[in-house]
């Protein structure tokens, strides 16, 4: 079964970089694993993207650029072994000897709750007295510990570079789609703890992007995918991973002189990566085995062997479901004619083995089938670790090629694009805008209606007004499915009435809320003051008012007597990589502003780790 494959090109900028001399690092933090890519962008010189390859542990003739995301800790709770060092037989004796505890795949802790899935993916718990933040913060600062090393190695001058410019790099974290303001917060925080930037430089210096963004980015400016486009075309991308797969549309909307592209519809991301067939196969493995009799100890014992084997020969070679394919699961001399075994290795039926892949299948091609209802698309990039399996190449080329839609495959681009991707986003900064998969707003009070059976129940309050009014109302500032163009500025007006000039004005803070759903609700919060499904607490900007104490003004009340008031709205700026939040008030006929908060951001109480 052919494919029609996309090939790597070496030149995405079309000449020397005109920007400002800068260091980019791309960091791909996925749930299973990492990798990084870094740019040294100097005025007037050729751009140039280097993978780090040479990580510890391995194995000269076979570097790679993903490293899996592991972390041995000793008894004080110090990070000891990294990455692919913490596989190597050694470290492992050495953490069996010394009662080392293993930080495994630790991000995965991290998928929000309504990332799609029938069933999430089994973690280890972190270890005792550890941190997500701090797991982080040591495996960012391992990272960038090999990519100092690395770039003093390839870039002429390295190490006087990088003592020059290393401070002012700019860091772009690559995330899984469905990650917002609690996962970003936490990644930022941790960044900022491994030294890859400081508190002050953060907001500018730290920025995120979804894998999805990145892998489009890649493919659109660093492959020959830009020759097939044409404007108005659109094209889907499916990154099968590990564990998670995203899904993103997106439509060109101009190809010269250089392609840029939209997003359609809003990203999808489910729980359906390679892992979950494993799952299915350990699952099968474990209720054949107590079915035949075997002792619950072998069973243990020759489902863990069938497993890894299973990973390493069977689940690659599957593609034909009258195929059996057969996996080691025992010795030589263990033969069981019920279970299909003979000198230790086990058969097992291709229809058997289809369903363990099917339970995901099911669930990216639903997914895949809802990004590409009612738009015709030429194009479907498959991508990450799962699209490397015969099964799902074939099931992809067999569902949708008679549909119209061409399956291109990446020829063996997968380990390398992410990161590579986030560094390209960085220089060309050109996506004409997205679809926002969340609406935003405020909380709001409405008036008290008696008749209202939505109101009853409700805890009022009763302001000076004298009209009794009850918190807990939706106020929608920014739709599902929308997002405003790059500097483009909502601003939401406020009246604050105070009786003196001298009146304490303490401190603002207005909390943002993501609302995941597609309807346009009236409430947020139930009759017990809690967040309804869907919503959470995204952001909060705060201002001390005493700024604005400038802004006062007096007026005669409807009573009669003297008040003063400080009117301002409330800001929100879209930027390239970030939005932000603050106040904007008129003084002595001038506009002046508050400092920015960053959004997404979380307090510190409010972020799990």
């Amino acid at each position: 079964m052919s494919f029609e494959l996309i090939e790597e090109v070496s030149n995405m900028f079309g000449g020397p970089w005109q920007g400002d001399t800068k260091i980019v690092i791309g960091v791909d933090i996925g749930g299973t694993q990492s990798s990084v890519a870094f740019a040294f962008l100097s005025t007037g010189g050729a751009p140039d993207i280097q993978r780090i390859t040479r990580w510890p542990g391995q194995q000269t003739l076979h570097q790679h650029s993903k490293i899996p995301m592991l972390v041995w800790y000793d008894k004080n709770n110090k990070a000891v072994a990294f990455g692919a060092e913490a596989q190597l037989y050694a470290v492992e004796e050495e953490a069996e000897d010394h009662g080392w505890v293993l930080a495994e795949y630790f991000n995965c802790n991290q998928h929000p709750s309504d990332i799609k899935g029938d069933y999430i993916l089994k973690m280890n718990e972190l270890p005792p007295g550890l941190t997500l933040r701090q797991i982080n913060s040591d495996f960012l600062g391992y990272l960038l510990k090999h990519t100092k090393e690395f770039f003093e190695r390839r870039v002429l001058g390295g190490k006087m570079m990088w003592e020059r410019y290393s401070s002012t790099a700019e860091i772009v974290i690559v995330h899984p789609d469905g990650w917002e303001a609690r996962e970003q917060a936490s990644l930022r925080s941790a960044t900022i703890t491994a030294g890859l930037s400081t508190i002050d430089r953060a907001s500018s210096k730290i920025q995120f992007l979804t894998q999805t963004k990145a892998l489009t980015f890649f493919y659109v400016y660093r492959t020959n995918l830009g020759d097939k486009l044409q404007t108005g075309m659109n094209f889907a991308v499916c990154n099968a991973g590990d564990s998670l797969v995203e899904i993103s549309l997106y439509s060109v909307t101009s190809v010269g002189p250089i392609v840029k592209v939209r997003e359609k519809r809003a990203s999808m991301c489910v729980q359906a990566g390679s892992n979950f067939v494993d799952i299915e196969a350990e699952r099968f493995l474990c209720n054949a085995l107590t079915s035949a009799g075997i002792s619950s100890e072998d069973v243990a014992e020759y489902t863990n062997t069938g497993i890894k084997d299973f990973k390493s020969f069977a689940k690659s070679s599957f593609d034909d479901e009258n195929r059996d394919q057969s996996i080691v699961i025992a010795g030589n001399r263990f033969k069981n004619t019920t279970l299909r075994v003979n000198r230790g290795r086990m058969i097992l039926a291709g229809s058997t083995i289809k369903k363990f892949f099917d339970v995901s299948l099911n669930e990216i091609t639903g997914s895949v089938d809802q990004q590409l209802h009612d738009f015709e698309v030429p194009y479907i990039i498959l991508t990450g670790a799962f699209s490397d399996y015969p099964y799902v190449r074939s099931q992809f080329k067999q569902r949708y090629e008679p549909l119209g839609s061409h399956v291109i495959l990446a020829n063996d681009l997968g380990s390398k694009l992410v990161a590579d991707g986030a560094v390209i986003w960085n220089a060309m900064q050109i996506f004409l805008g997205r679809e926002s998969p969340y609406s935003w707003g405020t909380e709001r009070s409405v008036p008290f209606n008696q008749d209202d059976p939505e109101h009853q129940g409700r805890k009022g309050t009763l302001p000076e007004s004298g009209c009794e009014v009850i918190p807990g109302g939706w106020n929608c500032v920014l739709s599902k499915g929308i997002l405003p163009c790059i500097g483009t500025t909502i601003r939401m007006p406020v009246c604050l009435d105070f009786s003196s000039p001298s009146a304490r004005l303490g401190q603002f803070e207005l909390s943002l809320y993501s609302y995941s759903g597609s309807d346009e609700p009236v409430w947020m919060r139930n009759k017990q003051r809690d967040l309804l499904p869907n919503f959470r607490h995204a952001a909060t900007i705060e201002a001390d008012l005493e700024e604005l104490r400038g802004a006062f003004q007096s007026k005669i009340g409807l009573d009669g007597i003297l008040q003063w008031q400080l009117d301002f709205n409330v800001c929100l700026y879209f930027g390239e990589t970030e939005a932000s939040g603050y106040l904007e008030w008129e003084e002595q006929a001038l506009m002046r502003t508050s400092s920015h908060t960053q959004i997404p951001i979380y307090k510190d109480s409010e972020i799990v780790l």
